[in-house]
């Protein structure tokens, strides 16, 4: 296994982890989960740059990265959710929106190595997600009702990302 699985599988651990200090910080120190993120973050972009910059992508790390991403992000929401009920509509889109994909990916291209890579819109959907984690991970007493206007960026990008990938799911499809 190269430096940049590694860095992923790292990654993969911290969620339970960030799930743990989410709901028992120790010592109380609420910012942990944040720390937390912050590291998974850090390790997602240095795979990322490693594997790039020294030609170590593997079919593994293809598999893996996308994975950790997933997981994170649905781990993050989950938690959130508990504590910002609002949330709950995003973990719902999340959910229903990244089981869509996966399944019909899987079974239309026959293989998850197939899959297409990632493009800006679902970039920009992670992105938006991650404001918002951040913002309620830095203030924990964030009051829900402003969550709902915050809610509307990430929930547009989810669901154009949502039909984007869709159709590039469509194309690779008739191509094989």
């Amino acid at each position: 296994m190269n430096l940049p699985n590694c860095l992923t599988v790292i990654r993969l651990c911290l969620v339970p982890l960030f799930v743990l200090c989410f709901f028992c910080p120790p010592g109380g120190f609420v910012l942990m989960p944040l720390i937390i993120l912050l590291l998974a973050g850090l390790t997602d972009v240095l795979d990322g740059f490693i594997a790039r910059k020294y030609h170590l992508i593997t079919q593994l790390g293809q598999f893996l990265d996308p994975l950790a991403d997933k997981v994170t992000i649905l781990a993050v929401v989950c938690c959130l959710a508990i504590r910002h009920p609002p949330l709950r509509i995003l973990m719902v889109l999340y959910v229903v929106k990244e089981v869509t994909l996966v399944s019909i990916g899987y079974f239309l291209l026959r293989s998850w190595r197939n899959s297409p890579p990632a493009k800006w819109y679902g970039k920009a959907a992670t992105v938006s997600l991650y404001a918002i984690f951040f913002l309620l991970l830095i203030f924990p007493g964030f009051p829900d009702q402003w969550l709902y206007p915050l809610m509307a960026v990430p929930a547009i990008f989810m669901i154009l990302s949502f039909i984007f990938y869709l159709k590039e799911i469509k194309k690779r499809n008739q191509r094989l």
